[in-house]
């Protein structure tokens, strides 16, 4: 059993300390805020998380307890995980100003406290972060150096809201790059603890570990990218389904984020790519693969916009079928839906939109640009909805409200009982069944000639 503290509360932090809590571990939880720390002390928090809630609940008071004293969180631990916020700033990289304030506090109390002491970032940062501004600020506040005394490892987590629990107990593998072996041993220990599948460890040192991260979502972000072009492309091939092309290609690029759909978005996966393109900038090496892929995200939003204002005029009403980045989440940020809706209002299409999660911070968002509803009423009023986000909640829709409507499904996730009844239901990334007038062209049949000559 290890005598862990975690620093920061918020979206991840507090699935970090009920994880480690629950796996046996003494967690002693530090936040600023005496609003979060009542709320989780009490045990009357209420996490967005799927399970989250309910688990924290049964953990003793002894397990995790939670603090807004920094000194009192570092004092009861060995290890302390530093989990906060680093906002993207605007040139691109990532803001330290929490980072560093969570050093200075963790740091003044470990030159309080006998025994070493170890510090894991989970948080992600710029490459080369770590060595030129964390570790000296570490050294300095605690006045100790560096393996006498001191451990540091950077730790990121590589997890998703709406299933941030099973990012943590099952992972593919624990990232940590480490100043020492025996820190990165103490932090894989911890993690295994938690850990209910085979996942390995992977050590590193910490820069590799910082460029590993954010390369790692580039790498995801250009999978989503490559599945997005594929499905613009067979929407205009008579007979193609993206589906198909995409299953085949499995068998030798995998199916982890392979399917065409609508653009990526999230608090993370846009940010990282962006950081990836100002480090690459900063070091001077060719950065035209991120932002290519930045690029040619944006560019299929407007594809989809483009067949949604083909298929309608202005005055028709569109509706939203999510309007969260992804489904299981309230989160909005980077969100295709909300996106969306703002482009379709823009051309003069009123939008009504639903999503059970993430209508509050919709509201906040759109304002009254928009309005809302229940997912029939959403149907009902609309000339067209598209579904923006496969939610489990589709099943227990009445698609009978549907039956006038035209349903664009990007994600070809509707159930066939489903489809029966909508009026039209158009299945993006599917081409037409017979050829367009273009195709008939000369100047098209030249084209390919040419191309074949």
């Amino acid at each position: 059993m290890a005598q862990v503290s975690v620093f920061g509360l918020g979206k991840i932090g507090h699935v970090l300390a009920t994880c480690l809590a629950a796996a046996g571990n003494r967690v002693v939880g530090y936040d600023p805020s005496p609003e979060l720390v009542e709320a989780i002390r009490s045990r009357k928090f209420q996490s967005p998380e799927p399970g989250l809630t309910e688990r924290m609940a049964t953990l003793s008071a002894e397990a995790l307890t939670v603090t807004t004293e920094a000194g009192e969180a570092v004092a009861a631990s060995d290890v302390t995980f530093l989990i906060v916020p680093t906002p993207s700033n605007t040139l691109g990289g990532f803001s330290l100003r929490y980072v560093i304030e969570a050093c200075r506090l963790c740091g003044e109390a470990i030159a309080r406290k006998p025994g070493p002491h170890v510090v894991a970032l989970v948080s992600t940062v710029m490459p080369g972060s770590s060595e030129r501004f964390i570790l000296p600020a570490l050294e300095e506040l605690s006045g100790r150096k560096i393996g006498d005394g001191l451990g540091y490892c950077y730790n990121p987590s590589f997890i998703a809201l709406g299933e941030v629990a099973h990012g943590f107990e099952c992972p593919d593998y624990v990232l940590i790059g480490e100043t020492d072996p025996q820190s990165g041993a103490v932090v894989a220990s911890i993690h295994r603890s938690m850990i209910q599948n085979d996942a390995k460890a992977v050590h590193m040192l910490p820069v590799e570990a910082e460029i590993a991260k954010i390369a790692c979502n580039t790498h995801e972000t250009m999978r989503v990218t490559f599945a997005n072009m594929l499905f613009s492309l067979c929407s205009e091939v008579p007979g193609a389904d993206v589906d198909r092309i995409t299953t085949a290609l499995t068998y030798r690029l995998g199916r982890r984020f392979f399917k065409g759909a609508v653009p990526y978005g999230g608090p993370c996966w846009p940010r990282d790519n962006k950081a990836l393109t100002a480090f690459m900038d900063a070091v001077g090496v060719p950065s035209v693969l991120p932002r290519t892929i930045d690029l040619a995200n944006m560019e299929h939003g407007q594809f989809v916009l483009r067949k949604i204002l083909s298929a309608s005029a202005p005055g028709d009403t569109i509706g939203l079928l999510g309007l969260s980045y992804k489904p299981g989440t309230p989160v909005i940020e980077r969100s295709f839906g909300i996106e969306l809706a703002g482009w379709l209002v823009a051309e003069g299409r009123p939008v009504i939109g639903w999503d059970p999660l993430a209508e509050s911070e919709a509201r906040q968002a759109m304002g009254n640009r928009m309005d809302y509803g229940s997912a029939e009423e959403c149907l009902r009023r609309s000339r067209l909805a598209i579904v923006i986000n496969p939610a489990k909640e589709l099943a227990d829709i009445d698609w009978n409200a549907a039956a006038d409507t035209v349903v664009f499904d990007p994600w070809r996730c509707l159930v066939p009982e489903a489809i029966r009844l909508v009026g039209e239901y158009v299945a993006m990334g599917r081409g037409p069944a017979t050829p367009p007038p273009e195709w008939d062209s000369k100047a098209f049949a030249d084209r390919m000639r040419l191309l074949n000559s």
